[in-house]
């Protein structure tokens, strides 16, 4: 009877042990999957919007949802607003949607006078924040402040991210944060125009 509880009971260890280790490599995958890098740039998917849509990119974003790596871009142009999530794998558009738009101006009434040819462009934004902070753009987005077309860019380079304001039409740097994931944040620096 004692050498059946014996192999019982190690039989028991062995299995309990497997299960962990099953459990522990699981894990392990997960974690490696929310810590893979696209294959795709942003420059990259920057190529790919412009080949296939007319306008300028206001938003931008690496995200993962469900083990998927995804990049969400916003486009507009004169009437059109595009929601696009596109494969940061492959580079296939997974979803899009379309809303007709009129720009508003500051006092909330539509203003189809508003002329966008004379913005800088997201390129242009794009490298001036490149130019005072290196890093990976992760985050883009034009957005109208105080009655003024800015660019609300974000950079990061590994625990270091940079929070840009840049004017739409002249490309001068308003604002610029610089944080470190380490500190608080009565550490940053911070650079206003």
């Amino acid at each position: 009877m004692k050498k059946k509880l014996a192999v019982l009971v190690g039989a028991l260890t062995i299995s309990t042990a497997v299960g962990v280790g099953f459990s522990q490599s699981d894990q392990a995958a997960s974690a490696s999957e929310n810590n893979k890098q696209p294959t795709l740039s942003s420059e990259d998917i920057t190529s790919i919007v412009n080949e296939q849509y007319e306008g300028d990119i206001t938003d931008f974003e690496l995200d993962r949802d469900d083990n998927q790596i995804h990049y969400e871009v916003e486009l507009i142009n004169d009437d059109e607003e595009y929601d696009l999530e596109i494969d940061a794998e492959t580079g296939e558009i997974i979803k899009e949607n379309v809303e007709k738009f009129q720009l508003e101006n500051k006092q909330g009434t539509k203003n189809s006078n508003v002329d966008s040819s004379n913005f800088i462009g997201d390129k242009k934004a794009k490298e001036i924040a490149l130019e005072q902070f290196s890093g990976k753009v992760v985050e883009f987005e034009l957005d109208e402040d105080d009655g003024k077309y800015v660019y609300e860019i974000e950079v990061r380079d590994g625990n270091k991210e940079a929070d840009f304001e840049i004017d739409a039409v002249t490309g001068n740097v308003l604002e610029m944060d610089i944080e470190t994931d380490d500190d608080d944040d009565d550490d940053d620096d911070r650079y206003d125009d």
